[in-house]
């Protein structure tokens, strides 16, 4: 019997040492991952320790290593003694002997398809290369090639003759010496939005508004669905009245939809639609702030529920919860993975806190942030980062959105397109997190999405939405204007983003001022030039324009819009 593998490889940079993790998301869809460490597999502990967490390991591993001698790389006698936190098998082997790594793998692989679970082939070697095509190793690690020490032996061991040693060599060298010939002529076929992402296109060199709403019956029903357990399961007393049946009232009368039903509502459609949604971060099933409960807990068995996979009988779509380990770093890389595998899937990983995300940086500024421009690959991978001076202290305050503006490829001096590397947004009431989350599956090209989310505006009444901001024909809205001033009188446009609108908002009430307008913008990037500039055609004999921003000028979103209002809207604050 002939069995035929296929190896899908997944792109990652020479010098990154996450790309474990991003495998691991990306597995979903072959039979077998086997990673090769060119340095101790340690590199990618955080998705190794989720190996056996729920939801977050779709098949077992085959991990191989080859390393830098011990002294030098590790305090461990073996590179591969991390394994034994999660007991798997380890194979040791001298690299120097095929035969011996031929078994190694052939032991690993049947363990691997018998028992579904990871296992280590720690290969003891000489490294021909090193990380640099350029370096040389015989500079520190001076010795013998495989080659020439097998063939060696084997002439040593009378297996081969001189003769047969030199003619198979020969053999070798002949046939790389016309394939590399070949290589002038050959043109490699691109693979960019092929099979499953056949659908999808590059996004467009313009900026696109994309009908995102939904028939308002069909979202009572989904919504109400969403709160829907069986009748023999004991839910929680409190969730009972503030959470169940609150979510009902609204929904009957069509107002006062918070941000938590306008997520679901935005979850509950796309699945109802034909697409997977799979959330995970820690405590996501409950929400940080008691705010979420897309997974409900019964309070005597402990079985998990999840209402929105139960909408109806012959539902083929489901909403996946995965409360993650504390890892920032391994789960976020995980669902990157999943993100760039298939464009039927919206990932949304979020963060305890916006402030958590800094142990995930090389993920973002590796992959994230760059993946399409360097490697064509699109992702449609969705970060909520809770962000909010609310007193919460230093760690649980900023998820620095700054960094995320800053690592944005949109231009200072001319118009944004959708070809951004990613969407960043900051919006302030329910319909706009739905239409921001159904965009993500709606559009024919996938973005990441950066959603700087809200704390204290979770059940602030004044960002609540009526049913009618999510009907057919709505759309997210990149800039917000102020209904409340009359444009004749306003002398002054105060420019913000986020929930910091509410805080003005009140104050001006306090102050009974009337010729202040407050402008909200949604969406930082791609930067809504068109619809601003539209705001200020609207408030002819407004003269003073102003930024405001709770967090300090050094950080926030100031240094991002200040030029770019300057340059493209004629505007300095």
């Amino acid at each position: 019997t002939v069995l035929e593998y296929l190896f899908d490889f997944v792109s990652t940079a020479t010098n990154i040492i996450k790309f474990e993790e991003i495998v691991g998301g990306n597995i979903g869809a072959v039979q077998c991952e086997c990673i090769s460490y060119t340095t101790p597999p340690d590199r990618g502990r955080s998705s190794m320790y989720c190996t056996d967490v729920a939801k977050m390991c779709a098949f077992p591993v085959i991990h191989i290593s080859y390393t830098t001698p011990p002294e030098r790389g590790r305090s461990s006698m073996y590179c591969t003694d991390v394994a034994k936190m999660c007991a798997f098998p380890v194979i040791h082997v001298n690299g120097d002997v095929p035969e011996s790594v031929a078994k190694a793998a052939r032991l690993a692989v049947a363990y691997n398809r018998k028992f579904r679970r990871d296992v280590f082939v720690d290969l003891c070697c000489w490294r021909r290369w090193g990380h640099n095509e350029l370096d040389d190793p015989r500079f520190t690690n001076p010795g013998m090639s495989v080659p020439d020490s097998y063939a060696k032996r084997l002439v040593e061991e009378k297996i081969w003759t001189e003769e047969e040693k030199n003619a198979v060599s020969k053999t070798a060298n002949d046939y790389l010496n016309k394939r590399l010939a070949a290589t002038d002529q050959y043109k490699p076929q691109s693979y960019h939005l092929m099979k499953h992402w056949g659908e999808m296109k590059e996004a467009p060199n313009s900026i696109e508004t994309w009908d995102t709403g939904v028939d308002v019956m069909l979202l009572k029903y989904l919504g109400a669905k969403s709160v829907v357990v069986p009748d023999n399961f004991v839910l929680y007393p409190h969730l009972q009245k503030t959470f169940v049946a609150a979510r009902l009232a609204r929904l009957s009368s069509g107002e006062g939809l918070d941000w938590a039903t306008g997520e679901a509502l935005a979850m509950a459609s796309l699945l109802h639609q034909g697409y997977d949604v799979r959330i995970s971060g820690e405590d996501v099933g409950r929400g940080t702030f008691s705010q979420r409960h897309c997974m409900l807990v019964d309070q005597e068995s402990d079985e998990i529920y999840i209402p929105l996979n139960h909408m109806t009988e012959n539902q083929t779509s489901f909403l996946e919860v995965a409360n993650s380990t504390l890892s920032e770093e391994g789960v976020l890389g995980f669902e990157y993975g999943v993100s760039i595998e298939s464009p039927k899937i919206l990932c949304i990983w979020e963060a305890q806190f916006g402030d958590f995300f800094n142990t995930a940086q090389p993920i973002f500024d590796t992959f994230l942030s760059a993946a399409e421009e360097k490697w064509l690959l699109q992702s449609g991978l969705t970060v909520i980062l809770p962000h909010g001076y609310d007193g919460a202290g230093p760690e649980h305050s900023s998820c620095r959105m700054e960094r995320f503006l800053q690592m944005s490829n949109s231009s200072e001096t001319r118009p944004d397109s959708e070809r951004v590397n990613w969407n960043i947004v900051f919006p302030t009431t329910a319909a706009q997190i739905f239409h921001a989350l159904r965009r993500q599956m709606i559009r024919n090209y996938r973005k990441p999405l950066i959603v700087i989310g809200p704390k204290s505006i979770l059940r602030l009444p004044a960002a609540f939405s009526p049913l009618e901001d999510m009907k057919p024909g709505t759309y997210f809205l990149p800039v917000i204007g102020d209904s409340e001033v009359k444009p004749e009188e306003v002398r002054k446009i105060v420019f913000l983003s986020g929930k910091h609108y509410y805080f003005l908002k009140t104050e001006r009430e306090k102050l009974g001022i009337k010729d202040t307008a407050l402008v909200r913008l949604e969406s930082l990037c791609p930067f809504p030039t068109r619809e601003i500039n539209e705001v200020l055609k609207k408030y002819p004999k407004a003269k003073t324009f102003i930024w405001s921003q709770e967090e300090h000028r050094n950080m926030g979103a100031w240094s991002f819009v200040a030029p770019r209002f300057r340059n493209l809207c004629g505007t300095q604050f």
